[in-house]
């Protein structure tokens, strides 16, 4: 059995997601991560980084978004959410890679510096914001560019891929941050017509958001 821990409106929508998508079972163990369950040491035993999400699998814990994803996909094939073709799991893999170092870091930026850092290291906000606008137009317009006539980035259609790129995207909404392209703002409404995003907002664990 697997067991997630999470909290909502985190990282652990990913990590969701893709265990809907794929109808295998999991135990998920909810926390407060407003409270501070995180930073407790119950938890800390777990995830030394007091983040989440964290997947218990037969005794080990695997740590880190992505990896954990991609286990989850890969225990079910026949959901179809890692490509059968090597090619097309490179572009697979080569789009997380993109979420990671290049759509991702903008809103998460802007986050961190309103509700993270200490006073102490909080960089000028207007001068961030502009620095993080810049990077984001720029992603955006790379993501647009590779958005296939399948209407995901792979042309066999919805992957891994696109559960990682999508909640990316909702990150933007929650930093207040415009989508600008009408391409990306379409595809990301595509993945939200999901019937997994309907069950994780049912679960309480996705916010309801206007498109």
């Amino acid at each position: 059995m697997l067991k997630l821990y999470g909290s909502p409106n985190t990282r652990t929508i990913r990590a969701l997601w893709t265990l809907e998508e794929t109808g295998l079972s999991y135990d998920y163990v909810r926390l407060d991560f407003e409270g501070g369950e995180q930073q407790r040491p119950p938890y800390l035993k777990i995830n030394p980084n007091a983040k989440v999400p964290s997947l218990e699998v037969d005794g080990q814990v695997l740590l880190e978004t992505n990896a954990i994803c991609r286990y989850i996909a890969e225990q079910a094939p026949d959901a179809g959410l890692i490509p059968d073709s090597a090619l097309e799991r490179a572009q697979m893999n080569q789009w997380c890679d993109f979420q990671l170092s290049e759509l991702e870091p903008p809103p998460w930026m802007i986050i961190k510096n309103l509700r993270v850092y200490p006073d102490a290291v909080k960089l000028d906000n207007q001068a961030l914001q502009a620095a993080m606008n810049y990077e984001a137009d720029r992603a955006m317009g790379i993501l647009a560019k590779g958005i296939k006539a399948s209407g995901y980035v792979l042309e066999s259609g919805f992957s891994l891929a696109d559960i990682q790129l999508a909640v990316t995207l909702m990150t933007y909404l929650k930093a207040k941050m415009s989508i600008k392209e009408p391409k990306v703002l379409d595809y990301l409404k595509r993945c939200c017509d999901r019937p997994a995003i309907a069950k994780l907002q049912a679960m309480g664990d996705l916010s309801r958001f206007n498109l």
